[in-house]
C-alpha cells in the first residue's frame, strides 16, 4: 500500500473533507520537526516521517491528516543553522486551536502521530488542554518509538540513523542522499548519552544535542533501503491503528 497524500487536509476540496471527518468522526493530526539530520537527510526529516505514517493512518480511518506545522520543539539542535524551534506554549495554542476546527467539522476524536522525542511532553499538555477546552478526545501514538519497538535491531534508536532514513525513504527517497554522508559521532557513546536522556525514572534534560553527538548525528543510514522501509511504515501505521482502536474500546467502556 502506498502513501495516501490525497488524505491531506489543504489538498482536498471542503465537502469532501467535511464528509470524511463528518462520517468518521475522527482526524488524524501529524506533528514533527524541522532539524538537523546531518547532511544525508533533510531538516524536515522529523515532519516528512510522522506524515508519512499519518497519512497511511488517515486511510485505514478513512478520515483526514493535517500537520500541526512543520516546526516542533527542537531548541536543543539550535547549534546547527536551519534548525527552528517553537516555545511550548506557542505549539500548545496551535494545537488547540486546530483542534476547535477539527471538533467544528464532526472529528470528536483525535489521533496524534508524533515522531520527534522533543514534542512529547510539551504534546501530552496541549492534548490536555484540548481536552479541557474542546471536549475532544485525544490519543498520542509516538511512531518513532514504534518503529523502534517494532524493530529494535534493525531500526535503530540513533539519530538519523537506519531509522530515520528509513522514514524518510518510506515519504520521499529521492529526499536521502547517503553519497553526502558525513563523519558519524561514535554509535556508542551516542547511545549511551542519549539513553541518559531517555530514562523514565530519574533524567536530566537536554539542552544542546552535542552533548549526545558532537557531529549532530549518529548510526548506520547505509542498512535502509527503500522496500524494507515501505513495509515497516506499513506495520507501523497498523499498529497504530489497532492499539488507538483498543484505546477508544477501553475508554467507551470507562466511560459507561
Amino acid at each position: 500500500m502506498p502513501r495516501h497524500p490525497e488524505r491531506q487536509l489543504e489538498r482536498i476540496s471542503q465537502p469532501v473533507a467535511a464528509e470524511l471527518m463528518k462520517r468518521s468522526g475522527i482526524a488524524v493530526v501529524v506533528a514533527g520537526s524541522i532539524e538537523q539530520h546531518g547532511s544525508h537527510l533533510p531538516l524536515g526529516t522529523d515532519l516528512f516521517a510522522a506524515l508519512s505514517i499519518g497519512e497511511r493512518v488517515a486511510e485505514r480511518l478513512d478520515t483526514i491528516v493535517v500537520t500541526l506545522g512543520s516546526v516542533g520543539i527542537a531548541h536543543y539542535h539550535g547549534g546547527w543553522a536551519g534548525s527552528l524551534t517553537l516555545k511550548p506554549e506557542t505549539m500548545i495554542t496551535v494545537f488547540v486551536d486546530i483542534c476547535e476546527g477539527l471538533k467544528d467539522a464532526g472529528a470528536n476524536r483525535i489521533l496524534v502521530v508524533n515522531w520527534h522525542e522533543g514534542n512529547s511532553a510539551t504534546m501530552r499538555i496541549a492534548a490536555d488542554r484540548a481536552q479541557m477546552v474542546h471536549g475532544v478526545q485525544v490519543v498520542v501514538g509516538e511512531s518513532h518509538i514504534i518503529t523502534n519497538s517494532l524493530h529494535p535491531d534493525e531500526m535503530e534508536f540513533t539519530h538519523s540513523g537506519a531509522m530515520e532514513t528509513s522514514a524518510v525513504l518510506a515519504y520521499d527517497a529521492s529526499l536521502v542522499h547517503l553519497e553526502s554522508l558525513a563523519e558519524p559521532s561514535d554509535r556508542e557513546a551516542g547511545d549511551e548519552a542519549h539513553e541518559l536522556f531517555r530514562r523514565r525514572d530519574v533524567y536530566p534534560i537536554m539542552r544542546d544535542f552535542h552533548d549526545v553527538a558532537p557531529t549532530g548525528w549518529y548510526g548506520h543510514p547505509e542498512t535502509a533501503t527503500v522496500a524494507r522501509s515501505e513495509e515497516i511504515a506499513e506495520e507501523v501505521a497498523d499498529h497504530i491503528v489497532r492499539r488507538a482502536k483498543e484505546v477508544w474500546d477501553a475508554l467507551g467502556k470507562v466511560s459507561h
